[in-house]
């Protein structure tokens, strides 16, 4: 069993036996990883170095280990404290003052709790030092801990995020995005809110179709088809077919 996280404004990517298929075959569970510049620190209570919470999309997929495990430790009030603890939002946000091990801190519960939660904050004595984490069940596997890391882990849903979208290294959605059509760019959205859809194309379906995703996201009620009379029974036969 899988449990995948999907939010209101999100459309299946692949048909549904092919999003089974995927997420069935994987033993772990999948996480979206922020570039390193997203996660949040504060002062280690040993006195020395930071104690580091990765930051991830909110729409994971757990196995079912994790789930229940993730169930249990949020009924039972761990890490209910998360946000105070590490002073979230507590400083007014900036396009331009968010950067690794800096103690500034913004995001939503939901987006480092499932982390945390499952394999622990990390503590880093020597913030400038690069290190690779293997976590247990973790798709992907390996975490790279740097100032520069980009995206990581297993990202399930395409969501927009301005500010990263060009990023190096592994980026799954920089290379999808290339291959829409003008018809089909999305929205931009801005240094806190993510992009969306309000209008597509026939191409940028296909272009959904073929792309790495099980998801995507955001897209409005009743978005226009570019090139057509139908959203809905385009999207059926280009995506879901």
């Amino acid at each position: 069993d899988k449990f995948a996280f999907v939010s209101d404004s999100s459309l299946p990517a692949k048909p549904f036996s092919y999003v089974y298929s995927t997420l069935s075959s994987r033993l772990g569970s999948d996480f979206c990883i922020f570039p390193s510049g997203e996660w949040a620190d504060v002062p280690s209570s040993s006195g020395y170095g930071l104690e580091i919470a990765i930051k991830s999309h909110q729409w994971v997929t757990l196995n079912r280990a994790h789930a229940e495990k993730s169930w249990e430790l949020w009924r039972t009030g761990t890490l209910h404290n998360f946000m105070p603890y590490f002073r979230m939002n507590a400083i007014p946000m900036l396009p331009s003052n968010n950067s690794y091990a800096d103690q500034r801190n913004y995001g939503c519960l939901d987006e480092f709790w499932y982390m945390i939660a499952l394999f622990g904050t990390l503590h880093q004595p020597n913030a400038q030092q690069a290190q690779d984490l293997h976590l247990p069940m973790f798709t992907g596997s390996t975490m790279r801990i740097s100032h520069n890391a980009g995206w990581q882990g297993e990202c399930d849903t395409f969501v927009l995020w301005s500010k990263y979208l060009y990023i190096g290294g592994n980026n799954p959605f920089n290379s999808f995005y290339s291959t829409l059509d003008a018809a089909s760019t999305p929205h931009g959205g801005n240094f806190a809110r993510p992009g969306w859809w309000d209008t597509i194309s026939t191409h940028g379906l296909r272009a959904i179709r073929h792309s790495p995703f099980l998801f995507v996201r955001k897209f409005i009620d009743n978005p226009r088809l570019a090139d057509g009379p139908n959203f809905v029974q385009a999207y059926v036969a280009n995506v879901l077919w």
